[in-house]
């Protein structure tokens, strides 16, 4: 991978179990933060500073797609029952070329969202939260 690389967009997909891309999609964002303790304590110096320690990460996924019910790819009915259903999803982002990082996280749908303009576009878009740890790797 070149340093001066800069990754099409385009190239980059969320599969579910590694082998499906989500179907349509225009846009994804993959969120991941760390949460941070406060260790402010009557024994602190009064400097006024607040110290803090690194606590917890989790993360978030967000797709937005064309709705179409005759996909080859992950269709949004498919997105609804894992909503519905509260079932856990394998996911992974990448752009599957070798020598490239890649992310994968098991998640829950937890909102799917229909949008339907009047001479536009039907849209699909669907929120994961993540369960677990977000697993960072390259590609063969």
């Amino acid at each position: 991978m070149a340093v001066n690389d800069i990754i099409n967009g385009t190239d980059l997909r969320i599969y579910k179990d590694g082998t499906t891309a989500i179907g349509e999609a225009t846009s994804a964002t993959l969120s991941v933060t760390r949460e941070m303790r406060n260790i402010l304590t009557k024994d602190s110096p009064s400097s006024g500073w607040v110290s803090n320690k690194p606590g917890q990460k989790s993360a978030t996924l967000t797709v937005e797609a064309l709705y179409s019910e005759t996909s080859t790819n992950v269709q949004p009915d498919v997105l609804f029952d894992a909503l519905d259903n509260g079932t856990v999803l394998a996911l992974t982002l990448t752009e599957n070329t070798s020598g490239y990082n890649f992310y994968s996280f098991s998640a829950y749908c937890t909102s799917w969202e229909v949008n339907t303009p009047v001479e536009d576009n039907t849209s699909v878009s669907a929120t994961f939260t993540i369960s677990g740890a977000v697993y960072k790797g390259t590609n063969a």
